[in-house]
Order: structure tokens, then C-alpha cells, then sequence
């Protein structure tokens, strides 16, 4: 048998008990109860338990059949089944009860005086049912939410990669073009950052791994300057113990490389880590130059990422001065 009907079992025999002790509740409230909770003898055992049995089919045919054909919407079938197996039990009940007593028990009696018993029995059934469907219908909407969450991130996480993965061969062919010495260096800075992102960034990694990249993204961005730029790089707090996810904050960095003018003002990066929050700020100057059109859709990714994964747990505000460009994230952590 299987989970679900060990589970309709069992309550039922629950059910069962309560309903026959609040039939014999007059009788127990004057001092003669006539339902025996404990049979003491092994044939009103067997009885009792042969009663149980026929009563809980009351419950077991319409769950049955709800459970068959109502997700299938196929009344045709759950109708006529019902209508037809619940004659049948009464009639095995009936013949059952006359065992019992020993005598003869008119038919039409017996239905009267057991009439609403079967139908709570069938109306346990059926709202068995639909809580049970309801919780089901319930658990399969947060997989399929946590299935739709999982696939979002990881097309919005495969956005991350193109993107930089696309500029960054472009500063590359601009070395080897013009044969720099750099180019080398480049093709392994670039090899290095590769690898991080296809296999060694897992669903969430130290925040000391992140930084650590964004240095290396960083000495691979120099390459593209005559003269080194001046970065100011400041982390304060333990940067091993906390977790983010992969690739957060680089698009932060890249669009401070893509779109601001670092030939004169330089990068600055600021991040504070704490066991309850993480701060980073990132600021550099504006550059005077038009967006291109593939512009910013690191940014418009990181915020879509944030509201997957940090939901009511982050704060995120840009500041778009004249001449200063500055986000500023903090990560609430639990």
C-alpha cells in the first residue's frame, strides 16, 4: 500500500473512533457506554476490525476515483464508479453486521440507522482529496517557481560571460595587432578568468573569490592603457567565511571600464564585510563618449539577479552625478 493510502487509513480509523464515541456520547455521559473502545475478546477484535475495513471503503472508493480521474477532468468515469461501488459496500456492511448480532436485520433499517455514518465516511473521502490535492497542486507550484528561478539565473548568469568575454577579446586583438608585448600576458590573464567562470565557480563562492577575480579583470583591463590607471582597491572584514553568488559584482567594475573615462580619474572600489551585511561601493569618472548599443546590460543583469536572489534582503542605489558615476550595493546576509 502505498504512502498516501497508509495516510487515509490511518486517519480514518481516527475518524472512525471519533465519530462512533460521539454517537455513544448520551450513553457514556449516564455511565453506559455501549461502543467498547478495547474489545476484549479476539472475535469482537476481528469484528471491530472487519467494521473498520468496510466503513473505510466509504472513504477509499471516492478518494480512489478522485485520485484516478479528477486530475484527467474525466467525470465520466469518477461518477458512475462511485455511484455504483458504494451500493456494494452497504450491502457487504449490512451482511457483516448481521454476523455481529447474530439475527436478522431488515435491510431498509439497517440503511436508516447507518446512513449518515457512511456519507461522513464518503465525505472524508473526498475532502481527503482536495487537501491532499491542494498541498500537492501547492508543492509542485514552488518547483516549478524554484525550476523557473534556477533557469532565469542561469541565463542571466550566461549573459555575464558573453558579454565581458566578448571585450575582452577585443582589447586582446587590439594588443596583438599593434604586437605588444602585453598580448601574452592578456591570453593568460584572460585564460585564468576563463577558467573561473566554467568550472570553478560554484552556485555560491567565498566573497575573497570574487575579489579575486575582480583584480585579475582589473590587471587584464590595464593592458588596454598606455599608461597604468590609478585604482584604488580597499576590502576591511573577513572575506573567506561569506558566500555570494559567482560574478555579482564584476558587472559593476566592466561598466566602470566600458563607459567611464578611468584616463583621468581613475577607479575606485570600496567593500566592507561583516557576518551580517556586505557593502560595496564602486565609483569612477564619467566618460564623454556615446554608450554603445550593447551597453549596460551588465548592470540591468546584476539588478535582475539581486531581486532572484536577495529578495527584500538588498539595497542597491546608483549615483549619477556630473561627473562622477557611484553604485552602492549592500547584501543583507541571515
Amino acid at each position: 500500500m502505498e504512502k498516501r493510502q497508509l495516510l487515509l487509513l490511518g486517519s480514518f480509523v481516527a475518524f472512525y473512533y471519533l465519530i462512533h464515541i460521539a454517537y455513544d456520547m448520551p450513553n457514556l455521559v449516564h455511565g453506559y457506554p455501549q461502543f467498547d473502545l478495547l474489545p476484549g475478546q479476539a472475535k469482537t477484535w476481528l469484528l471491530r476490525i472487519g467494521d473498520i475495513g468496510v466503513n473505510s471503503l466509504f472513504a477509499f472508493i471516492p478518494y480512489l476515483a478522485l485520485w484516478r480521474w479528477y486530475p484527467e477532468k474525466k467525470l465520466l468515469f469518477l461518477i458512475p464508479l462511485i455511484v455504483a461501488g458504494l451500493p456494494l459496500v452497504f450491502l457487504l456492511w449490512y451482511w457483516l453486521e448481521r454476523m455481529e448480532i447474530g439475527r436478522g436485520v431488515r435491510l431498509r433499517t439497517f440503511f436508516l440507522d447507518h446512513l449518515f455514518t457512511a456519507l461522513m465516511s464518503v465525505v472524508f473521502g473526498i475532502v481527503f482529496y482536495f487537501i491532499r490535492w491542494s498541498r500537492y497542486k501547492e508543492l509542485q507550484q514552488k518547483d516549478l517557481e524554484i525550476q523557473n528561478r534556477q533557469s532565469e539565473l542561469s541565463f542571466l548568469r550566461s549573459q555575464i560571460n558573453p558579454h565581458f568575454l566578448f571585450n575582452s577579446l577585443n582589447n586582446i586583438y587590439s594588443l596583438v595587432y599593434h604586437g605588444s608585448e602585453q598580448a601574452l600576458t592578456a591570453i593568460a590573464g584572460l585564460s585564468d578568468l576563463l577558467r573561473y567562470m566554467l568550472y570553478d565557480a560554484a552556485e555560491k563562492v567565498p566573497l575573497r573569490t570574487e575579489m579575486d577575480y575582480i583584480e585579475k579583470y582589473i590587471g587584464l583591463q590595464q593592458l588596454r592603457f598606455e599608461h597604468p590607471i590609478e585604482v584604488s582597491m580597499r576590502t576591511e572584514g573577513d572575506m573567506q567565511g561569506t558566500l555570494i553568488p559567482p560574478l555579482l559584482l564584476i558587472p559593476f567594475v566592466e561598466n566602470a571600464f566600458k563607459h567611464g573615462d578611468l584616463d583621468k580619474g581613475g577607479l575606485a572600489i570600496y567593500l566592507h564585510n561583516s557576518a551580517q551585511k556586505t557593502y560595496f561601493h564602486c565609483t569612477n569618472r564619467k566618460g564623454t563618449h556615446r554608450k554603445d548599443p550593447g551597453g549596460g546590460i551588465g548592470m540591468e543583469n546584476v539588478k535582475r539577479r539581486l531581486s532572484l536572489l536577495y529578495p527584500g534582503k538588498h539595497v542597491f542605489s546608483v549615483e549619477d552625478g556630473p561627473v562622477n558615476f557611484s553604485i552602492n550595493l549592500e547584501l543583507i546576509h541571515d
